[in-house]
């Protein structure tokens, strides 16, 4: 089977490769893929007009340069999303031309699939969902009606809905008045020989807490600021580690923010920036616990790495982390938003004896063993060969 997959942004040969949950799924997919047998092509919009093949993904880049017409930026953002729509799906019926292709999976992500009006059936992921994951960035109602409806123009052009989260499909069949699946996620270790000198030089010996992801708002990151000075204070072993791209709120960066929280333990606050796995993995494994005290999630990645390597997980009751943690059992779970439900579930977690700590870590992984992707992909195949069949 041929599928191509297209998406809004992709990292370029030779870049280090932003974080961000669309990417990480796209690579892990393609690569099993790859392994049975089948041939992914990934299109995405860049700076430049580029065709080559990486690890045997067929990858094409459409340069796009983003358009302002007017001054009303919520009118700028609907016409800039449709050109860039319409700009990918140009470069999609010219592949459809030269290629024979089974399928096409179109992310939720800007509407990118609005213009498709290709004869290939089409199906949508919920990388994300507007009226969702708009908490925390100041958006007025108007600002998040546009992304809404981009959305919802790009689920329209696609004969089927799918999605890893229970809360987004649940949330955006009922506004789209159509059924979505839901197929989670897959885990994929894709590093097999991984470099400890970061954990090694800077990390070792010292116990601590762990927060991986972009430092904004929607990643809990105000939530932990909350807390943080009191949490050092009462636990003053531990140190929090932070590692992901420092995010600018309300002007202001996310890790001086964190800092100054913090007060006289601001020195116990550690920050990398974006790391390969190979040098992330090591820290991950040796955290005493990972927080994810997102406000809005789709179904991270960062916690699902986090079980895998065993480690005790807080996240956030109904934001999707409950669809992957039982509370108590392979995780712990908080109040979104909630600084003081936060604390309290650190300081438990702090407290949990190495057995019950053990014992949780082995729990986690048992659930994410059910992401393996011979399990994941093989649910995907048979979605896309439904949809071919019955759907279309």
């Amino acid at each position: 089977m041929t599928i191509l997959y297209v998406t809004p942004y992709f990292t370029e040969r030779g870049r280090t490769p932003e974080e961000g949950g669309l990417e990480a799924y796209l690579l892990k997919i393609a690569g099993t893929l790859i392994d049975f047998g089948h041939i992914p092509i990934i299109v995405a919009l860049g700076k430049k007009e580029m065709h080559y093949v990486e690890n045997g993904v067929e990858i094409y880049f459409v340069r796009y340069q983003h358009v302002k017409i007017v001054r009303n930026r919520n009118i700028n953002l609907l016409y800039d999303r449709m050109c860039q729509s319409r700009k990918i799906n140009e470069k999609i019926m010219e592949i459809l031309r030269q290629k024979n292709v089974d399928i096409i999976q179109f992310p939720s992500s800007e509407g990118i699939g609005a213009c498709y009006h290709g004869k290939v059936p089409a199906v949508l992921r919920l990388s994300s969902y507007a009226k969702t994951h708009s908490k925390g960035y100041g958006l007025s109602k108007m600002d998040v009606a546009v992304r809404i409806l981009c959305e919802q123009m790009g689920a329209r052009r696609c004969n089927a809905l799918f999605g890893p989260s229970k809360v987004i499909a649940e949330a955006f069949a009922k506004d789209a008045h159509r059924a979505v699946t839901v197929i989670e996620t897959p885990i994929g270790n894709d590093c097999h020989i991984c470099d400890d000198t970061t954990y090694i030089q800077n990390l070792s010996g010292k116990k601590y807490v762990l927060f991986v992801g972009v430092l904004y708002i929607r990643k809990g990151i105000l939530v932990i600021a909350e807390c943080i000075q009191r949490f050092l204070r009462q636990n003053p072993d531990y140190y929090l580690v932070c590692c992901g791209s420092d995010g600018l709120i309300y002007d202001k960066s996310a890790v001086k923010i964190l800092k100054q929280s913090a007060g006289m333990y601001k020195e116990r606050i550690l920050h990398f920036d974006v790391l390969p796995h190979k040098e992330l993995y090591p820290i991950m494994q040796h955290a005493d616990f990972v927080i994810c005290p997102s406000i809005a999630e789709n179904f991270s990645n960062a916690c699902i790495e986090a079980m895998y390597f065993q480690r005790v997980v807080i996240g956030t009751d109904g934001t999707s982390y409950e669809q992957l943690i039982d509370n108590g059992k392979n995780g712990l779970l908080c109040t979104p938003g909630d600084a003081e439900s936060l604390l309290e579930t650190m300081n438990a977690a702090a407290v949990m004896s190495e057995y019950e700590k053990i014992q949780m870590g082995k729990n986690a992984r048992k659930r994410v063993d059910r992401l393996q992707p011979e399990i994941v992909v093989n649910k995907l195949l048979r979605y896309y060969q439904y949809v071919i069949e019955h759907v279309c």
